[in-house]
């Protein structure tokens, strides 16, 4: 979210470069833990027993938490800066449905038109700010279910509750997706904007 954020909220140097740290290094984290959680699965469907993939599940977990903890704190620095009215009426204004139709054709946006439409709706209504709230709290409700998961591990109905949280994950990788992509367009280019006298 880092070219949004500089251009459409007033933060400082030191509170950009910090941002741009954070915000990367929770991104890091989520990829690690999608990593984990395939090797988790991995070891399940081998038939290796759900001790090794509690293992790596647990991994997954920990990044997750450490990458919300980071959101959070992006979060808090976006907080501080200012959101101009100017800038809040070109994230109303957007042509969300153009905009997907654009990443889809691109191959930047995965084919996930209800994942997109919450995404715009949040945007439109909460800029980058909205956007790293659903993005952490996302992270928060994944790491949520692996850890329930994890406390009935060794239950009968573990391996067939696996798929639930590999969903689970995929959704919030296609969504991390969905904010990369949004962030490439410049805020307030005019270009992007419902044309006049069109219904948004």
């Amino acid at each position: 979210m880092s070219a949004v954020c500089n251009k459409a909220l007033s933060l400082s140097a030191e509170d950009l470069r910090d941002k741009k740290r954070l915000a990367q290094t929770a991104g890091t984290e989520q990829t690690a833990a999608t990593g984990e959680l395939c090797r988790a699965l991995e070891l399940a469907e081998r038939g290796d027993g759900l001790a090794g993939a509690a293992v790596y599940a647990a991994a997954a977990r920990d990044r997750l938490v450490g990458a919300a903890r980071l959101l959070g704190e992006v979060a808090d620095i976006l907080a501080t800066g200012g959101f101009s009215q100017e800038t809040a009426e070109w994230y109303r204004k957007l042509d969300y449905d153009r905009l997907y139709r654009s990443g889809v054709g691109l191959g930047e946006v995965p084919h996930a038109a209800e994942l997109w439409q919450v995404f715009a709706l949040r945007a439109a209504t909460g800029g980058p700010l909205g956007i790293c709230h659903d993005l952490r709290d996302r992270t928060v409700a994944v790491a949520a279910l692996i850890d329930e998961w994890l406390a009935r591990a060794e239950g009968p109905e573990a391996l067939a509750a696996l798929p639930r949280i590999q969903s689970a994950m995929a959704d919030l990788a296609a969504y991390a997706q969905i904010v990369a992509f949004a962030n490439k367009v410049e805020p307030r280019d005019p270009a992007w904007l419902v044309p006049q006298g069109a219904v948004a």
